[in-house]
């Protein structure tokens, strides 16, 4: 078995809870209570968060290039920005304008008002041509 953050346990319970069955099943097949089965998934899920959270940061920190997206700045101004600092850096992003696009409203949106940036942010750009989006 692939090393994990997840005990044995965490997995087959998250196996079984995409398969359908409920907490009451999997306690009875487990032989404990309900409870337990929802405290054991709970944790799973935070240790998947925990791990994403780990991937994003590490990225954020080997990613050659960041961009600072100013206040005040027009959303659809943001990929031709990305593009060109790519571009300088010989790196191939991942994303066509309007995939671009919409990647920033989904990743972004806590930081943008219609069109307009409200916030500041960073796009980072991995070697592989992925992107990020933080704070």
């Amino acid at each position: 078995m692939e090393e994990s953050f997840l005990t044995e346990t965490q997995i087959k319970v998250l196996e079984l809870r995409k398969k359908g069955l409920t907490q009451e099943e999997i306690a009875k097949m487990f032989g404990t209570s309900r409870a337990n089965i929802s405290m054991i998934e709970k944790r799973a899920k935070e240790n998947v968060k925990k791990a994403y959270n780990t991937i994003k940061i590490y990225n954020r920190i080997m990613a050659p290039i960041f961009i600072e997206i100013k206040e005040g700045t027009d959303v659809l101004d943001v990929p031709d920005i990305v593009f060109k600092k790519a571009d300088e850096e010989d790196i191939k992003v991942k994303y066509n304008t309007l995939e671009l696009i919409e990647f920033i409203k989904e990743n972004a949106s806590g930081f943008i008002e219609k069109r307009t940036v409200k916030k500041k942010f960073k796009i980072y750009i991995l070697e592989n041509g992925d992107l990020d989006i933080g704070g």
